[in-house]
């Protein structure tokens, strides 16, 4: 009887580790898990931006987005006031887009990734 209880401890020590190990290898999948989801986020986000800034350059050009899209590619020169209008909205999307740039290298840092 003390032989077969000494086997059923040893067996629920032996359970207990693996679900140990178990935990550990769980909260390092979901590191890593979070860890591409913020990549990915930021990836996302720079795409946002290279189309934000081909926008900005056409405006600039003179370009209007939806005659192009018809096949419409003439030219007309902005005035003045717009295109102070165009730099300005760039420079603060620019700011922007510094920010969440120092955010994301930031968070890399806090999980240590090189």
């Amino acid at each position: 009887m003390s032989i077969l209880i000494g086997i059923i401890f040893i067996a629920l020590i032996g359970y207990i580790f693996d679900q140990r190990r178990h935990i550990k290898f769980l909260k390092l999948v979901n590191y890593n898990q979070e860890t591409r989801h913020i990549m990915t986020k930021h990836q996302r986000y720079l795409l946002d931006h290279q189309i934000e800034t081909y926008k900005f350059l056409l405006d600039t050009l003179g370009y209007d987005r939806d005659a192009i899209s018809e096949g419409n590619y003439t030219k007309h020169e902005p005035n003045p006031e717009k295109l102070q209008a165009i730099q300005a909205e760039f420079q603060q999307k620019e700011r922007i887009y510094r920010s969440k740039n120092i955010q994301f290298e930031t968070e890399l840092e806090v999980r240590e990734i090189d």
